[in-house]
């Protein structure tokens, strides 16, 4: 183990040396109430095994779910970097070009994935690597679906974070390719505003906002924000997903043209 990397809730995140391969690689190691449970680490092989077929610039891989003297961990590709959250703290609100050259490779990333039959469900800033080249990697694919069997417990606690989440995951409905496209749409409404569409003092507030808030107008919180840029955010957050964009594609193109 060479550095702690982070803390989430399903464990911590180490940077280390795998000595069998001697280079350094990301282990997340689960908290033991997660790895208690078989089916949710049978949930988690069995995801795995999709999330490893994704090989794109724009996504970390994943590699092996193991176990060490009781110990379960994933190990996946370790990218150095900054993830985007940090860098939305550190700036603010970040340029629309810089927001829109991230946001392009998060769909691009997410086209290969959604091709393959894999839905992120937890895509936030803190699961978006930004290399020292500027590159964005989506991280923890498949994480996220091997959680939903254990569903909300009794104390409500819900899968997935609650300021990122589309409203049918809120509503426990199934998610699809959609449901990652409105996480999108916030992290696309936080770059460029610095803030989050919907706020308040508890998870369930904040997630029930999402089924029944319109997100305040971006371009009164950023004037530079231009209307069709505007007009795309609102589209990904959209509360009925068939009104969204369809697929991770659709949304690429258009942000292509509002590059241009």
């Amino acid at each position: 183990i060479l550095e702690e990397l982070g803390r989430g809730g399903m464990g911590n995140v180490y940077r280390v040396i795998d000595k069998k391969i001697n280079e350094e690689v990301a282990l997340k190691l689960l908290k033991p109430e997660i790895a208690a449970d078989k089916k949710t680490l049978e949930r988690f092989s069995n995801e795995l095994k999709l999330a490893r077929k994704i090989v794109h610039k724009n996504v970390g891989r994943m590699y092996h779910l193991g176990e060490e003297r009781g110990t379960h961990f994933i190990t996946m590709e370790y990218v150095p970097g900054q993830d985007l959250k940090g860098l939305i703290r550190q700036t603010g609100q970040l340029a629309v070009g810089t927001t829109l050259n991230i946001a392009k490779q998060i769909c691009e990333g997410l086209t290969e994935a959604h091709r393959l039959g894999v839905v992120h469900r937890d895509l936030k800033p803190s699961n978006i690597m930004i290399d020292k080249d500027g590159s964005a990697r989506i991280m923890d694919f498949g994480i996220a679906r091997s959680l939903k069997g254990k569903g909300r417990t009794g104390a409500g606690v819900m899968i997935g974070t609650p300021e990122y989440m589309s409203p049918e995951q809120v509503e426990d409905k199934e998610a699809d390719q959609r449901s990652d496209i409105y996480s999108l749409g916030v992290i696309l409404y936080e770059m460029v505003t610095g803030q989050l569409p919907f706020e308040g003092d508890t998870p369930l507030s904040v997630a029930i906002k999402h089924i029944s808030d319109a997100p305040p107008d971006p371009k009164i919180i950023n004037p530079q924000i231009s209307e069709n840029l505007k007009n795309l955010l609102l589209k990904c957050l959209t509360k009925d997903p068939q009104k969204r964009y369809r697929n991770a594609e659709e949304l690429l193109s258009d942000l292509k043209k509002i590059e241009e």
